[in-house]
């Protein structure tokens, strides 16, 4: 069998080609074997003499082990070619030979091909240059979903069909390239299918190739359509494979009857209401950036309540960015809303405390992640949107769980810290009024007010916030005190230069306790033991008891913007009750708030501004029930 040339010179070589030349050389040594052999055997062994009597063309010896001459194998190789009279080709020697006319022909197909592709590329890079020159701002923009396509100068549409594979190209013409380049059945723009040892792969495209011959702009920028998943866990999940991307939207919806027994006060009234109806919508984009959007619908507006993005690259040190809860006072920094032991927080914070601003801050986690700080830079507006001064807020928050790795199952989430506020603000007092509760948004009347600034009152001048707080958090219970001081500045608008400190302080003592055995180790989502189900009888759902009492006093120097004749600068109140959570999303809470004044109060005024009250209180009681979703 003679060797079969092989090409060279050739700009790239197939795999298949490849593949020829390995079984061509392989017959080719096997063939010079077999005749070497052959030859070999016509002489007889050294040292036995010739035996005459047996032709050179007698039949091959097959039994094993004999050494008799196999003249017939050497007759079979004349001049390097086979006898087929006297040697028949074998099985296996036909299927090779039938395979390499086979690869013979797709060799030749093969490089038929290469030739038709060389002029494609060609034309697609003359293309490419003369559009580039014409429109450089066109060439380059990757279209969602496809790899190394071009966008078209304007007023073209390019047909890419999205998400392509190394699939068949679409059936109509894409009038942005030449219309011998989208044949139906050829490769889709942008692959072109190989064979490889490893099976079909694909290989970078030409439409990329001739795409990579201009400079690609980076603006403007368009993503590429990642795979992802959706799902419900935290809320409703919309995410990408990598998780990378995610977008999760959750909601909080709290209605509640507020039922006084007093029905004397004015303005105040009894009455069923949504005390928060909170759209949230946060996620990410990559996992270091992460984002927070939560609105809030009121009987007369909807109002953003959080916005901001939060810079996430190592948990010790984290950048928080626009409009968000401030760290002030552990109880509304540290604990959700839909977590509290009673409905709301406590009359201290729900009077004086900063609640939510714009601002900046910086917070994370240290010491092997049992300490939790923050300090942030804020507009100083209460709840505020727009800042009407230069003066910023300056907020720092501490809290510790110094035996938490101790191994001491008692003190491990035993949690210990503090918070300041300090600011100068220059504007309308806040608060005008002091309630025993927190109002509904767009409707203040459903809460008690125990004592009211005159007309004429702002705030002028120096603020000065400052919290100590201790929760403790073992097996069924929960134990929460925090301790608030500060002082605020006072002056009337008619001697703004003759601002006052008044000072101010309260404190407050909660506890809940888990009577159907769940754990807690911070507040948060409960997550029962066994579901509420009255249909099977198998779960009640989880009990908490719920308890807290609370004071708030403001110096007596306050009746200088204030009357003493009609208000209190004092007042405790207590919270008994009961949380009944059916599942982690549904929660309702039943009980009792009584309000305790330090003296009598104006519990509905008179006629005028200046006639006496009509009606006056000492304590105020309120029966709650309230039921809560989230999700």
């Amino acid at each position: 069998m003679s060797l079969i040339p092989i090409r060279k010179n050739r700009r790239s070589a197939p795999n298949s080609s490849h593949g020829l030349f390995k079984v061509r050389t392989i017959l080719t040594c096997l063939s010079v074997g077999y005749g070497s052999m052959a030859a070999a055997q016509v002489l007889p062994p050294i040292g036995k003499p010739l035996n005459p009597s047996v032709p050179t063309t007698a039949a091959i010896v097959t039994k094993p082990g004999s050494e008799e001459p196999i003249a017939k194998l050497a007759s079979a190789v004349v001049n390097g070619k086979v006898n087929s009279s006297v040697v028949k080709p074998t099985l296996r020697e036909l299927e090779l030979e039938t395979r390499i006319k086979e690869l013979e022909q797709a060799a030749a197909q093969r490089t038929a091909r290469e030739v038709s592709l060389e002029q494609r590329l060609k034309t697609i890079e003359s293309m490419v240059t003369s559009r580039a020159s014409a429109s450089v701002s066109s060439v380059g923009t990757q279209v969602p979903g496809t790899a190394g396509a071009i966008d078209p100068p304007p007023g073209e549409e390019a047909l890419v069909s999205p998400g392509v594979r190394g699939g068949n190209a679409p059936s109509s013409p894409n009038p942005s390239l030449p219309a011998d380049l989208n044949i139906q059945g050829d490769p889709a723009p942008g692959f072109d299918v190989v064979e490889s040892p490893q099976g079909i792969q694909t290989a970078p495209s030409l439409a990329a190739a001739a795409a990579g011959a201009a400079k690609k702009p980076d603006m403007p920028f368009t993503p590429k359509l990642l795979k992802g998943y959706a799902g419900v866990g935290p809320g409703f999940v919309i995410s990408s494979d990598d998780d990378e991307y995610q977008l999760q939207f959750h909601n909080l919806t709290q209605f509640e009857l507020r039922q006084y027994n007093d029905m004397n006060m004015n303005p105040t009234k009894s009455g069923f209401g949504f005390p928060r109806q909170w759209l949230i919508f946060n996620g990410r984009l990559t996992k270091p950036i992460e984002y927070f959007v939560a609105t809030n619908w009121g009987f007369t507006n909807l109002s953003l309540l959080d916005a901001f993005i939060n810079i996430h690259y190592d948990d010790r040190i984290q950048l928080k960015l626009g409009r968000f809860k401030t760290p002030y006072s552990y109880e509304f920094y540290a604990e959700p809303v839909n977590g509290l032991i009673n409905p709301e927080r406590s009359i201290f914070f729900n009077n004086y405390g900063p609640n939510r601003d714009l601002g900046a801050m910086l917070w994370g986690q240290v010491l092997n992640k049992t300490t939790d700080y923050a300090v942030g830079v804020f507009n100083g507006v209460r709840s505020g949107q727009v800042d009407n001064n230069n003066a910023k807020d300056v907020i720092a928050y501490f809290n510790s769980r110094p035996f938490e790795k101790s191994g001491v199952d008692l003190l491990k989430y035993w949690n210990v810290g503090g918070s300041t506020s300090y600011n100068v603000y220059n504007g309308t007092a806040r608060p005008e009024v002091f309630r025993t509760n927190v109002p509904y948004p767009g409707d203040p009347t459903v809460s008690p007010l125990w004592m009211q600034l005159n007309n004429g009152v702002q705030n002028f001048g120096s603020e000065k916030l400052w919290s100590m707080h201790s929760a403790w958090f073992y097996k069924s219970a929960s134990v929460i005190g925090e301790w608030y001081a500060g002082y605020e500045t006072y002056a009337k608008t008619a001697s703004l230069m003759k601002g006052t400190h008044v000072p101010n302080g309260g404190w407050y003592m909660q506890a809940g306790y888990f009577l159907t055995g769940e754990q807690v180790t911070s507040r948060g989502m409960v997550q029962p033991l066994n579901n509420f189900n009255p249909k099977s009888g198998s779960g009640i759902g989880a009990v908490e008891l719920a308890f807290r009492w609370a004071d708030m006093n403001v110096d007596k120097s306050i009746f200088n913007f204030a009357s003493d004749q009609r208000w209190s600068n004092n007042t405790n109140v207590v919270d008994m009750g009961v949380n009944w959570y059916w599942t982690n999303n549904i929660k309702f809470y039943l009980g009792w708030q009584r309000a305790m004044f330090g003296q009598p109060i104006q519990a509905a005024p008179g006629v005028n501004a200046s006639a006496p009250p009509s009606y006056w209180m000492s304590s105020s009681d309120m029966f709650w029930l309230r039921a809560q979703l989230y999700y």
